[in-house]
């Protein structure tokens, strides 16, 4: 895992990502400037909320998990670790050209633990309700994020310190923005008053200032 962060609690995750273990990954803001970095992951209860907001967990299951968290508080701190460390282990295997075993190891854990249950047409794998059960169904998403054949279209916020990422699911593929109106709008401020700056100082004479 990366140097801890300044924690800053959310109550609702962004969902910009267009792939829940995105989502994870979305859960550090500024992630690529160390002086500005924030870790919305703290504690347990922001595990459980994340994954009911994104899905993976449904309210009966959110709330006997911060049950069992507050009967186990070493066990639930060792998971906000793990997950921890997997949210970087993806980051770092599609982002950063990383080894994927860490993802892989959880995968399998998770594979061994879980079973397939029917429902109706469909298939969807169980796990016993315990403290593991987030990362399990993390891991179940991150590899199937890994292995999806349109892997060309990840994508990562053009701002120089945001670190948001995203898969670009726009018509043309030319997505820049984690989002338009947050980033985009900044940065394009930036690029309009820089252009105008150097306009004024090419018109003065002046050397444009860097």
């Amino acid at each position: 895992m990366t140097d801890a962060a300044p924690y800053v609690s959310r109550e609702t995750y962004p969902q910009v990502a267009g792939a829940v273990a995105l989502d994870l990954v979305n859960t550090v803001s500024w992630r690529l400037s160390p002086e500005r970095r924030l870790e919305h992951v703290g504690g347990y209860a922001d595990v459980v909320r994340w994954a009911e907001q994104v899905g993976l967990l449904d309210g009966v299951a959110a709330a006997e998990l911060s049950r069992l968290a507050e009967t186990d508080a070493a066990g639930a701190a060792d998971e906000v670790r793990a997950v921890l460390d997997l949210r970087e282990a993806l980051y770092a295997a599609a982002y950063e050209g990383a080894p994927s075993d860490p993802v892989v190891r959880e995968h399998a854990a998770a594979v061994a633990t879980g079973r397939l249950e029917r429902d109706d047409d469909r298939w969807n794998w169980a796990f016993p309700l315990d403290l593991a059960m987030p990362r399990r169904r993390i891991a179940l998403a991150a590899v199937d994020l890994l292995l999806r054949d349109d892997l060309d279209r990840l994508g990562q916020c053009s701002d120089a310190e945001c670190g948001w990422v995203f898969l670009d699911t726009s018509p043309r593929h030319n997505r820049r923005w984690c989002v338009a109106s947050d980033c985009g709008n900044r940065n394009r401020v930036r690029e309009h008053y820089a252009r105008v700056r150097d306009a004024a100082a090419a018109t003065s004479g002046a050397s444009p200032v860097q």
